[in-house]
């Protein structure tokens, strides 16, 4: 272990313990640990802020390597049993109060630490996270017990080398394709109390690209993304699509002709927007959010929930020709409004 761990005993009813490192890593980590009070915080300028939450992540995943470095060394001393408790879970769940959830992450990802130390560094670093850890020890434990053949530590290594920098979804699929997982395909329909109803289905890849497909088209419609939403949408336009249509007005007199004209009437400023236009702008293979970063001057990117977003807007004498759009996801479209109707603080 890179660090020598000393265990200080609290004197009260409920004893509890200390990890103090050794390492010349300490001092540093409590200095980065001297956090602004709130109001402090709320008046730091932007600038100084991603600043202060940079360093701050970085001393997050120091201190998560310690931890289970920790975890490690109360394994190995099967201190859990000495305090009266049957488990090294009940022990960080009752003792230190982490949700079990929480709990199993760390444990499965200590037993895999203690196994290939090298991995402490990758986390400090954020290369490897504790979700990807324990679904790597989670995958392979089930492995070895339903095949009954041992992953050896080499095997082991190159899976997480292949995860780094990853999604917990490339990760799964990674997992799913080292080791030919099956297939689970199942439906499950689950009444609650209020009568709601939870589901639990099964999409294959090209369902459910037709699925974001639909997700994305409908994004301006349904901002909040919520699957439960985004189905009662498509459900009623489909309703909708195959209800009776209601009879339009007949128009009886020569003056409400003279509406109809007037209110049919058109030009580059209330025309609506063109299908030609729209599907050029939210083209589905090429279109991707096109916010930037005034500083670094990146480009945000994002495929999912665009919206078209005028450049100039409607109020200060924008159009609709195609020259004036632009595709922005839905997150950057309501920020956009927000900076250019100033409802945003300044920084």
């Amino acid at each position: 272990m890179e660090s020598i761990f000393e265990f200080k005993k609290q004197i009260n009813s409920n004893t509890k313990f200390n990890f103090e490192s050794k390492s010349n890593q300490t001092p540093k980590i409590k200095n980065e640990l001297k956090l602004e009070s709130k109001e402090n915080i709320s008046k730091l300028s932007s600038q100084d802020l991603m600043r202060r939450f940079g360093k701050l992540v970085q001393t997050e995943r120091k201190i998560t390597g310690l931890v289970l470095e920790c975890i490690i060394e109360i394994d190995l001393r099967k201190i859990y049993l000495e305090k009266a408790y049957p488990s090294l879970f009940d022990f960080l769940v009752k003792e230190f109060g982490y949700s079990p959830s929480s709990a199993m992450r760390r444990i499965e990802s200590a037993r895999l630490l203690k196994e290939i130390p090298e991995m402490s560094e990758k986390i400090k670093s954020g290369a490897i996270n504790l979700s990807q850890l324990a679904k790597v020890q989670q995958t392979i434990r089930a492995v070895q017990k339903t095949s009954n053949v041992k992953i050896v530590t080499a095997q082991k290594k190159e899976i997480l080398n292949k995860i780094e920098f990853g999604t917990q979804a490339k990760t799964e699929l990674i997992l799913a394709q080292e080791f030919n997982l099956p297939h689970v395909n199942f439906e499950k329909e689950k009444v609650n109390k209020d009568e709601s109803i939870t589901l639990t289905i099964t999409f294959t890849k090209d369902q459910m690209k037709l699925i974001e497909k639909a997700q994305n088209l409908i994004s301006h419609s349904v901002p909040d993304k919520k699957w439960s939403e985004i189905f009662t949408y498509l459900a009623l336009k489909e309703i909708k699509s195959r209800s009776p249509k209601v009879q339009t007005k007949v128009v009886s007199n020569q003056n409400e002709v003279e509406d109809v004209k007037r209110n049919n009437q058109t030009n580059k400023f209330s025309k609506p927007i063109s299908l030609k236009i729209r599907n050029s702008i939210l083209d589905p293979k090429n279109a991707c959010c096109q916010f930037k970063d005034p500083l670094k001057q990146k480009i945000c990117g994002g495929q999912k929930f665009l919206q078209m977003d005028h450049i100039k807007p409607r109020w200060a004498g924008g159009d609709n020709e195609s020259g004036n759009f632009q595709a922005l996801c839905a997150q950057h479209n309501q920020y956009r409004y927000k900076i250019q109707a100033g409802l945003l603080p300044k920084r």
